[in-house]
């Protein structure tokens, strides 16, 4: 019976393929381009809107990452004659995306400087998404400090999040000399990589955008998209997605998202700043891989013109974000 069904469904896919008809390796026609060319550095925000996260998604995303690095802490004091004194805190992030310390709040100066002025900043950065400074995205939130009660709803959580992310927390937190104190945005700034897409953004969007699911492994997937291994995938992306066949183009995966691609193209006379999208929007890791693959394969369909039924009428949608000659 098993043997029966095992022919039987074999002869049904071998008849899907003859009613299919095979495909064709005929030279197909060009796809017509979906490439969205940018003058200025920030794209118009229709098309933003359709292949980026969103600056708030950005800047939470931003946040989130930099929780393993800790901040830069900026308080008011007078002893710099009104200028700020910046220091390092750990923090982690609560259900909002607000930063809560974990501070010595009898000793450590920024504390003693926010019990007189709770006026703050940090400057949280996604070290981790590259090993360049320049190209690290980063956000300063500015806002209020106040310490958490210790009835507050979220306070085992938070004192949770700081056991995980900082194992010393746990020890801390006995201590009475330590707290947590929340800093309640009331203005936030986001600068992306190389200041590509720097952008104030509202609170309340921060407050209700959510981190970028494929954001902590981005750094893994840029190192190997940009491999050797990639060499003849990334030339291929650049001829049929982005139409340049210069032979002394190069181009690098600066970031990889949910939606897509970040890439930065040197020519012999600019370098270029791309955002190619996804076709579907990915929800895992292991989505986002898929995702690149089939970029990779459309990419080689195009440069060989292999021509199926089903194939997608236009090529995958591209946004040229920056421009900048070479001096």
């Amino acid at each position: 019976m098993i043997r029966r069904r095992v022919h039987l469904c074999a002869l049904w896919a071998v008849a899907q393929a003859l009613v299919a008809g095979p495909a064709t390796t005929t030279r197909a026609p060009p796809r017509p381009s979906t490439v969205v060319a940018a003058e200025a550095e920030v794209a118009a925000p229709e098309a933003q809107s359709a292949l980026d996260l969103t600056p708030a998604e950005r800047a939470r995303t931003c946040a989130s990452l930099g929780v393993k690095h800790g901040a830069a802490l900026s308080t008011q004091t007078d002893k710099l004659g009104g200028a700020a004194l910046c220091t390092f805190a750990e923090y982690v992030l609560d259900g909002d995306g607000a930063p809560v310390l974990l501070l010595d709040a009898r000793r450590a100066e920024h504390s003693k400087n926010l019990q007189a002025d709770p006026r703050c900043s940090l400057l949280l950065q996604a070290r981790d998404l590259d090993d360049r400074a320049a190209a690290v995205a980063r956000v300063t939130i500015a806002g209020t400090a106040t310490p958490v009660p210790k009835s507050a709803p979220d306070r085992v959580v938070l004192e949770t999040q700081f056991g995980v992310a900082h194992p010393y927390a746990d020890a801390l937190l006995e201590d009475g000399r330590f707290d947590l104190w929340r800093v309640n945005p009331s203005e936030i700034f986001y600068v992306g990589g190389f200041g590509v897409g720097t952008t104030w953004v509202e609170k309340d969007d921060y407050t209700e955008a959510k981190p970028d699911a494929v954001a902590h492994e981005a750094v893994g997937l840029c190192k190997t998209l940009n491999g050797d291994k990639h060499a003849q995938d990334r030339s291929t992306i650049a001829s049929t997605l982005l139409g340049l066949d210069d032979s002394t183009t190069t181009l690098r995966v600066d970031g990889v998202d949910r939606l897509g691609l970040d890439v930065r193209v040197k020519t012999a006379d600019s370098t270029d700043e791309y955002r190619i999208g996804f076709r579907v929007p990915a929800r895992t890791v292991e989505d986002a891989k898929s995702e690149i693959n089939k970029l990779f394969q459309e990419a080689w369909e195009l440069e060989q013109g292999v021509e199926y039924a089903g194939a997608y009428e236009d090529k995958p949608a591209v946004l040229k974000r920056a421009s900048e000659p070479d001096p």
